[in-house]
């Protein structure tokens, strides 16, 4: 399926959605040094293990897990969700994603019809006590399925008032992260429980959880869960993968996160050019795949298509993102437009390169200015607060450097300084 109009181009070009289901089968490109064929030989049904999925913001992480839990169907159950949209605060504590966890897997496992209320005692009884433990938890709660839990599905119906609750009302949120807190050990067990629940009806597959927007979060937010709080986030009984940013790999914290888990695997950015400045041919050719799968060729200009590839900067959501303003801008210049032109990708661009911009101080603007010059990539935490920015771009060759976004490029000398140390005229 590809666009045949702009108008179809605007929606198949959403920069917000990760490819799945028919749309992952037709427009999927496969990238080299994709961690993904190593990741499925390494998990295994039956055996628990803990993995980091690292990777820059927008470089394709969803849609290469995705890929994966297609890939490995046969051996695994896969329940995912966007811990940052389900708790709706990028500055969260492990209350807050351990709650998420338990509210999430729950749900999933009795909506997927992998846990019920048996007949046969003790599973029964074990139901009974679980349901029994969250009407207690909530107690004093205005929730409206807090009184009778009395089938599996109220049960559903409560944990999702939760979610629903916690991440509204800032008080709401407060009160549960205490009880969560002093109830942690209760929440593991009764989460591990339900767990096993699930795997025996799934034997002889295993569950698989995936639990991504942690790369999002704020780094002091990422390191509180990663770093002082990894032995409560690695506790259950199931192969997780946590999506990290590729910022705090290069802080000294990470050393200590590593320990925790039992893999970590690196998605890098696909390359335009090499460090000596060549063009990369291969990872132009992959982020030409990626538009013309989605859309007519006719649709584009060849020197628009390559502006917009090159603009990018190796990072997949900005130029689908890059695709989708474009297209916008052609249907403005005219309600008939026949396809994207070269002003349209220019448009596009700008309008991207405010969006950078927008939040980077002089000093900042300083220090990529001299990364540009020498592309070395150290773990200083002005460059971890610049990668997570997306301002600054890690390619991973070996050895692994980094460059600008090349939508900045333009603004390194008007951000630059003049020869008394003062900041040109025509800066911000």
């Amino acid at each position: 399926m590809k666009a045949i109009n702009l108008s179809q181009a605007v929606r198949f070009f959403d920069p917000k959605q990760a490819l799945k289901g028919q749309y992952l089968r037709t427009w999927f490109v496969e990238r080299a040094g994709s961690p993904r064929r190593r990741l499925a030989h390494f998990l295994q049904p039956h055996r628990p293990c803990k993995v980091l999925f690292v990777g820059h913001r927008g470089t394709g992480k969803s849609t290469e897990l995705n890929k994966l839990a297609e890939e490995i169907q046969d051996r695994f159950h896969t329940i995912g969700f966007d811990a940052l949209t389900v708790i709706g605060r990028s500055n969260m504590r492990y209350e807050d994603l351990m709650l998420a966890l338990a509210t999430q897997v729950t749900r999933r496992c009795i909506d997927d019809g992998l846990i019920g209320r048996p007949a046969a005692e003790p599973l029964r009884e074990g139901w009974q006590a679980l349901a029994d433990w969250w009407r207690q938890m909530v107690a004093g709660f205005s929730l409206k399925a807090a009184r009778e839990l009395s089938t599996i599905a109220t049960l559903s119906t409560l944990l999702g008032e939760i979610e629903i609750g916690v991440s509204q009302s800032a008080f709401t949120r407060e009160q549960m992260n205490e009880l969560v807190d002093r109830q942690m050990p209760d929440l593991v067990r009764w989460l591990n429980w339900v767990i096993a629940e699930a795997e025996r009806h799934l034997n002889p597959k295993s569950l698989l959880l995936v639990v991504e927007g942690l790369d999002k979060v704020d780094l002091e937010a990422a390191r509180h869960l990663f770093r002082d709080r990894a032995a409560t986030i690695t506790a259950l009984n199931v192969s997780t993968i946590y999506t990290f940013p590729l910022s705090l790999r290069y802080s000294p914290d990470y050393q200590a996160v590593q320990r925790h888990f039992d893999q970590h695997v690196l998605l890098p950015n696909l390359r335009l050019r090499h460090a000596d400045g060549s063009d990369d041919r291969e990872g132009q050719e992959a982020l030409r795949r990626l538009v013309l799968n989605r859309l007519n060729e006719d649709l584009i200009h060849p020197e628009a298509l390559a502006l917009l590839i090159m603009a990018s900067g190796g990072i997949a959501v900005d130029l689908v993102k890059l695709v989708n303003q474009a297209a916008l801008f052609a249907l403005e210049r005219s309600d008939t437009a026949q396809r994207i032109e070269v002003g349209d990708a220019q448009n596009a661009i700008k309008e991207l390169r405010r969006e950078l911009a927008a939040n980077l101080s002089l000093a900042e603007w300083r220090l990529l200015k001299a990364r540009h010059g020498d592309r070395r990539l150290t773990n200083e935490p002005a460059i971890e607060t610049l990668l997570y920015k997306g301002a600054l771009i890690e390619y991973s060759n070996d050895p692994s450097w980094c460059d600008v976004h090349p939508m900045l490029w333009g603004l390194l000398e008007r951000y630059g300084e003049d020869e008394n140390g003062e900041p040109h005229a025509g800066d911000r």
